[in-house]
Formats: structure tokens, C-alpha cells, sequence
């Protein structure tokens, strides 16, 4: 957060309130900020829950490497990554 006469602004980037297995969730912050500029890269997405998620994403990692195939996952951010 950046005080600039008197009026404080908080900056984050992109965040989740969902725990994962890598990273925390997002804690609320105990202030009021006067502006507050957030990235929402899936801020108004609903997404199915993590466990099906990662269970059709597994069932395809294990589909393709029983039939002899290869799986390069291609990752652009850190968290999405873990």
C-alpha cells in the first residue's frame, strides 16, 4: 500500500481466496484503502472446483502416457505452474 497526501491506494495483482497445495489464500487486509487497483485476469469467471479440475486434468496426463504418448504442460505464471 502507498500513502500520497493522505490518500492511501493499494495495488495488488492477481489473487485467489481459494487455498491450493502450493499457495495460501489471500488475506483480506485489515485497512480500508481510499483507491484499490486489482488484476482480475478470471475475476468474474465461475470455475468448477479444484478437485474436478485436477482430477480431469490427472485423467488426461494418465490416458496419454498409458497409451505411450508425452505431456509437455506449458506454463506462463508461477502459481498456475505448482
Amino acid at each position: 500500500m502507498a500513502d500520497i497526501a493522505g490518500v492511501r491506494i493499494l495495488y495488488t495483482g492477481d489473487y485467489s481466496r481459494e487455498e491450493d497445495c502450493h499457495l495460501c489464500a489471500a488475506e483480506i487486509p485489515q485497512f480500508s484503502p481510499d483507491i484499490c487497483v486489482i488484476e482480475s485476469t478470471y475475476g468474474v469467471q465461475l470455475h468448477q472446483p479444484r478437485n474436478v479440475r485436477e482430477k480431469c486434468f490427472t485423467d488426461v496426463i494418465h490416458s496419454t502416457i498409458s497409451q505411450g504418448g508425452r505431456v509437455l504442460i506449458p506454463a506462463f505464471a508461477l502459481g498456475r505452474a505448482q
